[in-house]
């Protein structure tokens, strides 16, 4: 652009250098419409300049404008994943929410389980040691009722003895032998 005025500058000089032989007149209008000319060359230019600015103006708005919506749609997609990453999250704080209420249910029913499992334990323990001491007072009775009737079956040919195991008091019985211990031959 530059290039195009200068040539046209060193045009007008040498018009102007064989213009000095035309009358003054008509060198004011050769002046003047060489100066119209430059000026309309330059409109024109400035004109096709303002083009290419519209038309890269134009070409930059439609790519902005193509960013924009791809931005946008982007967001879109970003405020959808979102939106499912909160349903998610809730979803599993709903999860770990039952999970830890079934934690508790089972705290709750193990130290139930123990409690009982202590009661019939203690239960146990108890019915077992009443058990045991009836039978080790049962034992006894057993054992004297035993071994009266063994003095009973001892003593059936000695009439020293009365029925129960306890000797008469006039009976010796140094005069008569020892019966043999029948248990030990067993």
């Amino acid at each position: 652009m530059q290039r195009g005025e200068l040539l046209r500058a060193q045009a007008s000089r040498d018009a102007g250098a064989s213009s000095s032989a035309q009358p003054a007149g008509g060198d004011l209008a050769v002046r003047l419409q060489r100066a119209l000319d430059r000026a309309e060359a330059r409109v024109r230019e400035l004109e096709e300049q303002a083009r290419e600015i519209g038309t890269q103006m134009e070409s930059l708005r439609l790519e902005l404008e193509a960013r924009i919506s791809s931005l946008e749609v982007e967001r879109r997609t970003m405020v959808t994943a979102m939106e499912e990453l909160r349903d998610h999250r809730a979803t599993m704080r709903g999860h770990l929410l039952e999970v830890r209420e079934r934690e508790r249910e089972a705290e709750m029913a193990r130290a139930r389980i123990a409690a009982d499992y202590e009661i019939l334990k203690d239960r146990v323990l108890k019915k077992r040691r009443e058990q045991q001491r009836q039978a080790q007072q049962a034992t006894p009775a057993r054992t004297g009722s035993a071994f009266a009737s063994l003095d009973d079956i001892v003593s059936l040919g000695n009439p020293s003895v009365v029925r129960g195991g306890v000797q008469r008091p006039e009976a010796s019985t140094a005069s008569r032998p020892p019966l043999p211990d029948r248990r030990r031959e067993r």
